[in-house]
């Protein structure tokens, strides 16, 4: 079996995925995961007009930026508060980047699939299993490394700041992007 190097090996769940990333100092990396994804997504919702018109494709990036803040910052203070972790909010905030790639592989897969070929279905499943199922593992993975906890603890603390993520950010892409799906 081939196995995954570099960037590839985020789509695995495992711990020692997550050990190189937090210890490589990639901030600027989990950037380009993040606000690429979102970049993606604003040029899925309003194309090349979003490049002349920019207004909504900032607000799509500002809505992924502060989106990231707090998902990073609500896990960071439910460690800190409620665990008694003393994880920087630093690493925290670098590892719950990497964990939006499944939200570049929606932003690409609606690209692809549902712009390009305007077929809808499998843009639909793969986005809901990567924001549902995909991302919550990742998530999870993260605050293991992060918090260094095993998994049930790492589930606590991620499974509240997701949720929140989900109702307002996942809502506000879901109005602007819906139509896609």
């Amino acid at each position: 079996m081939a196995t995954l190097t570099g960037p590839a090996r985020l789509f695995r769940v495992d711990r020692g995925t997550w050990v190189r990333y937090e210890t490589a100092g990639g901030l600027g990396s989990a950037v380009l995961v993040t606000m690429g994804a979102y970049a993606i997504l604003a040029f899925d919702r309003f194309g090349i007009q979003g490049l002349l018109a920019p207004r909504a494709t900032v607000r799509i990036l500002l809505i992924g930026f502060y989106g990231w803040l707090w998902l990073a910052g609500a896990a960071w203070l439910v460690g800190r508060l409620v665990l008694a972790t003393q994880a920087p909010f630093v690493t925290v905030f670098r590892l719950y980047g990497f964990a939006h790639l499944p939200l570049l592989v929606v932003a690409i897969t609606i690209q692809v699939v549902s712009v390009a070929f305007r077929i809808l279905g499998p843009s639909l499943a793969v986005a809901l299993f990567s924001v549902l199922v995909w991302m919550p593992a990742l998530l999870v993975s993260a605050s293991r490394q992060a918090f260094e906890l095993d998994t049930r603890p790492a589930f606590l603390v991620a499974a509240g700041p997701y949720l929140l993520w989900l109702a307002v950010v996942g809502g506000l892409l879901t109005a602007q992007l819906g139509h896609l799906l």
